[in-house]
Order: structure tokens, then C-alpha cells, then sequence
């Protein structure tokens, strides 16, 4: 004859269900902490991306206004009157003479962008491939960039002009923007080789 044993109910404590409810919920704010980290890189490396291509948009149009000045001086307009405000889109490149600078206006209610009124709008014929639009995209720019031109005077001794050229470039969005400025002299360096 076969004898069973009495069958006794063993009382669960819930010890290794407990510890595993402990383990996933450190598990969880682990993996929403290390998501939000991993967000905010992404958020930074997408700014840093946007504020170097402002830079080398304003980079580009500083060299074009420098380029300017070195090789098509005479051609430029020179105006006497510089406003604060922008010089009509159908003028040539022009040299602020006057007292006034780059008007640089920070952002404010009315306007979201760090612009500059009275820059002259640098837009080559040639950037066929290059996007401006303010709602922002994919190798877009948010706008333009701006050139501003002042003469500063003569250098020291005299046989040179100095100048101060200005740019402001954009990446997609209004808050990636870039200002870069130079001071850039053109001499005129004339030496008598005869006797005088």
C-alpha cells in the first residue's frame, strides 16, 4: 500500500516578487533618466550644428565684403547719409561713410531674430542649391545673411584705408545666428624706383 503524504500548503511570502517589483522600478528611472540625457545631447548636438553653419554663412559673406574691398573698391557706392534702416534691395554693395555703424538689434516681442536693419542683404545669383525659409527644414536658412560696410578713415601713415565690415548669417532657425566682424585695410603702397 502506497502512503501519500499529507499535503501542506506552503504560505508565500513574496519576497522574490517584491524585490523584482524594487529592481523594475529602478530599472525604469534609470531608462527615463538616461532618455531625457540622450534627448538633451541630441537637442545640443542639433544647436551646435545650426549655430556653426550661421557662422560659416556669416564667415562667407564677411570674406565676400572683404573680397569686395579688395578687388571692385572703386565700383562700390559710397553714402555720406547711413541709416539705421535697410538700403533699397535693387542698390549695389555700399560704404557707410557716416558716423552711424552696424545697427544690430537684438530680439525682442515684435521680432524672434537677432537682425541687423541696416545691412545690405548679401544674395549671390549663384546659391541656386540654397533654402531660405523661416518655418525651418532640412539645409534651409532662416534668412539671407547681412553685410554691413563703414569706412573708418585713413591708417596711420596715411598710404592705406581702413574699414570695418560686418556680417550677420542665420542657420534654420532664428536663434542660430552668428555675427562676425573684421577691420580690413586696403593699401596703396607706391615706391620710386628712379632717381628723384
Amino acid at each position: 500500500m502506497r502512503k501519500t503524504l499529507p499535503n501542506r500548503a506552503r504560505k508565500e511570502r513574496g519576497f522574490v516578487l517584491i524585490a523584482a517589483m524594487f529592481m523594475l522600478i529602478i530599472l525604469t528611472f534609470m531608462a527615463v533618466g538616461l532618455y531625457h540625457n540622450f534627448t538633451m545631447q541630441q537637442n545640443m548636438a542639433g544647436n551646435t550644428k545650426e549655430k556653426g553653419r550661421a557662422f560659416q554663412l556669416a564667415q562667407s559673406t564677411l570674406q565676400y565684403g572683404e573680397y569686395e574691398l579688395a578687388e571692385n573698391l572703386s565700383a562700390l557706392q559710397v553714402s555720406q547719409s547711413c541709416t539705421t534702416t535697410a538700403p533699397p534691395s535693387n542698390t549695389l554693395l555700399m560704404i557707410c561713410q557716416g558716423s552711424v555703424g552696424p545697427n544690430i538689434a537684438l530680439p525682442s516681442a515684435s521680432n524672434s531674430a537677432l537682425t541687423m536693419p541696416n545691412g545690405w542683404t548679401y544674395n549671390p545669383s549663384s546659391w541656386a542649391d540654397v533654402t531660405v525659409s523661416t518655418t525651418g527644414g532640412n539645409s534651409t536658412y532662416y534668412a539671407n545673411p547681412l553685410l554691413f560696410i563703414r569706412y573708418l578713415g585713413l591708417n596711420s601713415t596715411g598710404n592705406g584705408k581702413i574699414y570695418q565690415v560686418t556680417a550677420l548669417g542665420y542657420g534654420a532657425t532664428s536663434n542660430a545666428t552668428a555675427v562676425v566682424q573684421s577691420t580690413y585695410q586696403v593699401s596703396y603702397n607706391t615706391t620710386n624706383l628712379g632717381n628723384p
